[in-house]
Formats: structure tokens, C-alpha cells, sequence
């Protein structure tokens, strides 16, 4: 669509980490829109407080790191626009994606979110919707297609995929509040899996998310913590954990691992993408004594209030053969 313009552009709203300069490349992307969005705020993580001023941008911090979670839940708290675009810091915006998530959400009123395509500097898929294995982990299964192949092929619309991936979505802040509300993303998780949990929550509510191929940026994804960094194996295994016990108890998250076993030796049985920096039977092995052994924090308990009795579409997890392949390889 070309020339289209929202009766009131979204606000994009931005997490910021170890940039003092802020996150100028995906701030550049959003002064070439065709539509320019009606704010942006930028919520700055550190290092450094406060953060330099930067012109036309709302900045907020608190002094310390949040997490990604956390910060895009206070700057929606200071937010008042009905309709957000969500992004990580390192994204850079096609021209119409801002335009295009626009009118998508026009078009659809009743749709909560509208994801979006990530595509790396190798101009392949980096993300776009998300399915579950079945111990719950987060998978992109499009991640490494070519691009240019599945920009004309990818499912859109009410597509069949689990939720949105978190680096880059768009919000519709009224169908949120309707459904349910509160945090748009578990406070404690700090990184890794807010998406997930946020995705499960969407489905378990019945609510209507969509997906625009055409809307779409490229991700320099896993810049601050590394792709294969024990940290984040820790708290990614740690969260998808209290994932589980929030949603069925800790018996049932427990019985998972034999899944997570599986998924470990497929990794392993494939290996030769890079070896994982620190020591990574020591985080995994944290990671399940957090999960299941440590009292669960209580807003992530508290986050699927009003889901009890809900059960996920099949279609939300992955094939056997897209979860045994490494999500990082």
C-alpha cells in the first residue's frame, strides 16, 4: 500500500543496552518512514545514566537495567497511545514498515498484535512467527531461508504461528486491555523468552494476531549477549522452566526434560556452528535448579490469570523435525 496514512501513527517504543549514544542505527530507520510514527521513546538500559540527550525522542531510565521485558512495560506505563510498534535497539526498519503495520492494524481492528519479518545481514530469514517444541521453547522455524524466496511465499494474515517475535511488533494497546491487560511481559524473566510467554498468553485468550511479511527489518540479533553465551542458555532454560510451572505446575514442567534431553542431543549430534563460550553444563544445570526448585517469581504466576482451562492449537508447535534442529545454529 502506498501513500496510506493512520488517523494517528503508533508510538514505537525501544530498549536500549550498552549504547550511550542510543540506538542510532534503528532511530535512522525511523526517520526514513513513509509514515512517521507519532512519538518515540527509548527506554536506556545503561551502561551509563543518565543518557545523552537525543533530539525528538523521549528517553526514560531508572538507573539500572530492567531487561527487555521490563523496559518496554515502562514505557508502555508512560505511553499514552492506543497503538505501538515494540523493537529491540538492534533493528533497522524498512522504509514502509511503520506504514504498513499501520494499516494492518486499520484494516483489523480486533487483532492485539501484528508481527513482523527479521532478515540478517546474509539476507536470510532471521525470524517472523514463533512455534514451540514441547518442552516450550521459542523456535523460529523460517530462521535461514532465503529471503528473497520467502518474502513472496511467507504466510500472513491470521497465519498459523504461536506469537510474534519480540524484537519487532506492533500493539494494539485497546484489544490488549480488553482481553485481559496487565504487563505486556513477565518483569523477571529479564531477557530471553518475554515473547513466548507472551505469545502462549495470546492464544490461551483467543486473540487475534497477524502477520505482515511485507512489514519488515533487519536484526543484528543477540548482539549484547552473544548467540551461543552460557547466559543465555541459563536464562532462556530457566524462563521456558517457569513458563511451564506457571501454566501446569512443577511436576509437569519436570517431566519435560525428557524433551529438553532430545533437543540437547539433536544439538549436539549436529554440532559444527560454533562452540558455546563458558562452561555450558554448568549454566544448564543452574538454569534447571532455578526453574524448578526456586520459589516461582510471583508475577510470572500471576501472568496467565484468566487463562486456566485454556489449551494450546496444535498448530502452535513446531514439527519434530524443525524442534531437533539447533535455533541457533
Amino acid at each position: 500500500m502506498v501513500g496510506y496514512a493512520a488517523a494517528i501513527p503508533p508510538e514505537v517504543l525501544i530498549v536500549s543496552y550498552g549504547q550511550d549514544a542510543g540506538p542510532t542505527d534503528a532511530l535512522a530507520s525511523l526517520r526514513a518512514q513513509t509514515l512517521q510514527p507519532g512519538g518515540v521513546r527509548v527506554w536506556h538500559n545503561g551502561p551509563t545514566f543518565p543518557p545523552r540527550p537525543i533530539e525528538g525522542v523521549e528517553q526514560h531510565w531508572s538507573g539500572e537495567g530492567v531487561g527487555y521485558g521490563e523496559g518496554i512495560n515502562q514505557l508502555l506505563s508512560r505511553s499514552q497511545a492506543t497503538t505501538c510498534v515494540v523493537a529491540t535497539d538492534d533493528v533497522v526498519l524498512d522504509p514502509h514498515c511503520v506504514e504498513r503495520l499501520a494499516a494492518e492494524m486499520d484494516e483489523h481492528p480486533r487483532t492485539v498484535a501484528v508481527g513482523c519479518a527479521l532478515i540478517g545481514g546474509d539476507r536470510r530469514v532471521n525470524a517472523y512467527g514463533l512455534r514451540l517444541t514441547e518442552d516450550w521453547l521459542g523456535i523460529n522455524v523460517d530462521r535461514g531461508r532465503s529471503w528473497d524466496d520467502f518474502a513472496s511465499t511467507a504466510p500472513r494474515g491470521a497465519a498459523r504461528y504461536l506469537g510474534p517475535s519480540g524484537a519487532l511488533f506492533a500493539l494494539n494497546r485497546e484489544e490488549w486491555e480488553r482481553i485481559g491487560g496487565g504487563p505486556l511481559f513477565p518483569r523477571s524473566f529479564f531477557l530471553y523468552m518475554e515473547d513466548v510467554m507472551l505469545g502462549i498468553r495470546l492464544r490461551l485468550l483467543g486473540a487475534e494476531v497477524r502477520f505482515r511479511p511485507d512489514a519488515f527489518a533487519t536484526h543484528a540479533w543477540s548482539v549484547a549477549t552473544g548467540k551461543r553465551h552460557v547466559d543465555k542458555l541459563r536464562l532462556v532454560e530457566r524462563n521456558r522452566l517457569w513458563m511451564l510451572r506457571a501454566a501446569r505446575g512443577r511436576a509437569a514442567a519436570g517431566a519435560t526434560l525428557v524433551w529438553t534431553a532430545l533437543r540437547y542431543g539433536s544439538y549436539l549430534a549436529h554440532r559444527g556452528s560454533g562452540e558455546r563460550t563458558g562452561n555450558a553444563p554448568r549454566a544448564f544445570w543452574r538454569a534447571v535448579r532455578e526453574g524448578l526448585f526456586t520459589e516461582l517469581p510471583a508475577d510470572v504466576a500471576a501472568y496467565l490469570g484468566g487463562c486456566e482451562g485454556g489449551s494450546l492449537p496444535r498448530w502452535c508447535f513446531a514439527s519434530l523435525r524443525d524442534q531437533m534442529r539447533n535455533p541457533v545454529a
